[in-house]
This record gives structure tokens, C-alpha cells and sequence, in this order.
């Protein structure tokens, strides 16, 4: 890689890197596109629902483990079996989550896919033996061919590297169009995505285990309806690999809300 080169030094000279979220100029050997202070913000969360991924406080951590759900999805029934969400969404990761999006931001995606890589490696319960193959959520084709860019192949990519697990993207697609999740509120995201992924059945699948990578988890519906359609084509087994979980506009409350049903 270019940074264990002799001339990194030199090439920083004509061309220094700049961090893709705070625009200062990148010293360290080991980033690409954040600074030394960025990327130390962003880092996993360390108490996390076991099934959902969600962040959750330390008075609840012992319930969520023990119930093997938290509050936000414990009377939700999840077509995937859990999630693995590297960090939450929140400050300097949120603001890593948006710009991602962006095909100008590809080389941010590459490295916060890297991350979640060697996360997934020596993250306990995550076992990459179990797994057949990643298969990155899709795009509709609008909006692929408009783009060229889909953030999520673009994590899942690095992923599939480090992991040295072959990627499936024909296997799950868009049915139709979705607007985008951001700007809605927690209902509206739940039946926004709902049908709107399709996959058919083969061989491959048939008790396969899969896992699925997103950038964001908030809502949990478009990670459900995805795993939904890889399951009802055969797939026993699908686990949800991304890069933030966000709780929506739960998030900012002291208290628990009410579980919410769907």
C-alpha cells in the first residue's frame, strides 16, 4: 500500500491528504481519508443490543443480554438473525454515514468498510466460517444507473477482502423504487421499504448463510425486508453487517420508549 512506501512522505508533499470530515491535513502513515482525531471518534460502540446492535445505556445492558433483545426490538419479530453494527450513529459517525453516500466520498467508504472488517474479526460472537457469502443491499436500477455508486458495494467489497468471502450481488434486488430514508420520521421508514426487494430462488441458496451489508441501520425495515427475501428463496440463516445504528428521534430521550409493534 501507497503509506508503506518510502516516498508517502514526498507524495504528501505535492498532494497532502485532507480528512474527509474535519478538512485538516492528514500526518498519521495509517489513514487515507481521516485524521488522527476523526478516527478516533469514530469508533464501535462498546454496550449494544445483542440482536439489533442498537446503543444502549449500561443500566439496560444486562437486561438487553439476558433477553437477548433491548427495548428498541424486543417485541419486534426480525427476518435476520442479528445485527453487527460497528458504531452509533451519532457526531463525527453520522457525519461519516452522510458523506459516504456521496460517489465523491468513495475513498471515506473504503476505509470505514476496511474498519468494519477488522471489527467483524475480532468481534466475539461474529464467526466468518459460518458464512456462504455477502451479499450488499441493493439499489434500484434508476438509481444505480444515475449514480454509479452504491455505498453499500462499497463497503461490502472491503469487507468481502478482509474476510475473503465472495460477494452475491445478483442474488437480492429492488423490486421498485423507494424514496430515501433520511429525511422520515421512525413510522414512516418501517413501511417505506416494505416489499420492495425481491430474490429468486437457486441452489445456492438453499440453506445458505448470508450475510447482508448496509451503511445504516435505524428503523431495521429495509435490513428485515431484505433478509425476508433471501429467506423466502431458501437462505436459513442471514446476519446484518454495517457501518452506523441509529434509534431515530429515540435517540435524544432519557427514558426507554414503548416498544413498538411491527
Amino acid at each position: 500500500m501507497l503509506q508503506a512506501r518510502w516516498y508517502r512522505p514526498l507524495v504528501d508533499l505535492i498532494f497532502p491528504r485532507i480528512c474527509m470530515l474535519c478538512s485538516e491535513p492528514i500526518v498519521g502513515p495509517d489513514q487515507e481519508s481521516l485524521c488522527d482525531s476523526c478516527a478516533l471518534d469514530i469508533r464501535p460502540t462498546e454496550l449494544r443490543c445483542p440482536c439489533c446492535s442498537a446503543p444502549i445505556s449500561d443500566t439496560l445492558a444486562a437486561l438487553a443480554v439476558a433477553s437477548k433483545k433491548c427495548y428498541y426490538c424486543e417485541r419486534r419479530k426480525w427476518s435476520f438473525r442479528r445485527a453487527y453494527c460497528y458504531t452509533a450513529y451519532a457526531d463525527k459517525a453520522a457525519r461519516a454515514a452522510r458523506k459516504i453516500k456521496q460517489p465523491t466520498c468513495e475513498p471515506l467508504a473504503i476505509e470505514i468498510g476496511k474498519r468494519i472488517a477488522g471489527w467483524l474479526q475480532t468481534h466475539p460472537p461474529f464467526l466468518t466460517h459460518t458464512y456462504d457469502a455477502i451479499v450488499p443491499v441493493p439499489q434500484h436500477w434508476l438509481r444505480r444507473a444515475a449514480l454509479r455508486y452504491n455505498q453499500a458495494d462499497v463497503l461490502a467489497i472491503q469487507i468481502s477482502k478482509v474476510l475473503q468471502l465472495p460477494i452475491r450481488r445478483h442474488w437480492l434486488y429492488r423490486t421498485r423504487w423507494t424514496e430515501k430514508q433520511g429525511t422520515k420520521t421512525i413510522e414512516e421508514r418501517r413501511t417505506g421499504p416494505l416489499h420492495s426487494f425481491d430474490c429468486k430462488p437457486r441452489k445456492e441458496l438453499a440453506g445458505a448463510s448470508i450475510l447482508v451489508v448496509d451503511d445504516i441501520v435505524t428503523s431495521g425495515a429495509t435490513a428485515h425486508e431484505a433478509s425476508q427475501a433471501l429467506r423466502q428463496a431458501g437462505v436459513m440463516r442471514v446476519d446484518i453487517a454495517a457501518f452506523a445504528r441509529g434509534v431515530g428521534v429515540y435517540q435524544q430521550k432519557k427514558t426507554p420508549p414503548e416498544p413498538a409493534v411491527g
